[in-house]
């Protein structure tokens, strides 16, 4: 027996349109359940695009988010995106983040691909090509914040530290951008800080030693 929908996506794929600045996308997660509801993006591109957001709850039925992607790149068939979604209960709707997001059982967890298309909708040969085209796994997305407007449905208020972590996670990634860290917690990132420090001051003193 299938399971019931969490939300409605509307329109049911990001249909971006060309701008001065590059390409952006909007859509309207709106919820269809009286318990609250979660949701979390991830991409196949996680440094082509800007998602506001990425991770966020809505706690009542018929409350609405809008989800703007912006991207500098020009757009391709085989971009596409997975939403996340699963019914929460108060505590765990409660400040959902990323760090939360993780501790909640996979098996709750819902799965749907919204493609991506240029100022038209696509076209259901289209998709079923541009799934078969592209292997490439998903990933979660950089929580990144940009100038558009946006106000969170519920009222958790966006900190300092989470921009940082944001900033600090494209700029790792666009560096060596087989390694994902936009999902650590501080403490994690600490720890993978620390490693990279040690090894940085270990391998010159190693070389050194053994020439």
């Amino acid at each position: 027996m299938a399971s019931l929908p969490l939300i409605r996506i509307s329109p049911s794929e990001f249909q971006f349109t060309q701008t001065s600045s590059g390409y952006t996308s909007r859509l309207r997660l709106t919820s269809l359940q009286s318990q609250a509801v979660g949701f979390k993006f991830k991409t196949n591109a996680p440094h082509k695009f800007l998602v506001k957001p990425v991770v966020c709850s809505l706690t009542q039925k018929g409350m609405s988010v809008d989800v703007v992607v912006k991207s500098s790149s020009p757009i391709t068939d085989v971009d596409r995106f997975l939403i996340q979604t699963v019914a929460l209960a108060a505590d765990e709707a409660d400040n959902l983040d990323s760090t939360k997001w993780r501790t909640l059982d996979p098996s709750r967890i819902m799965e749907d691909l919204i493609y991506c298309t240029v100022g038209r909708r696509r076209s259901a040969s289209q998709s079923s090509a541009s799934a078969s085209q592209s292997d490439t796994p998903m990933v979660a997305v950089a929580n990144v914040y940009s100038t558009f407007p946006y106000t969170p449905p519920h009222s958790v208020s966006e900190k300092p530290d989470a921009r940082l972590a944001s900033s600090l996670a494209r700029r790792i990634y666009a560096t060596m951008p087989g390694l994902d860290i936009s999902d650590f917690s501080w403490s994690e990132f600490a720890l993978f800080a620390a490693t990279c420090f040690a090894l940085g001051f270990l391998l010159p003193l190693i070389r050194y030693l053994l020439s």
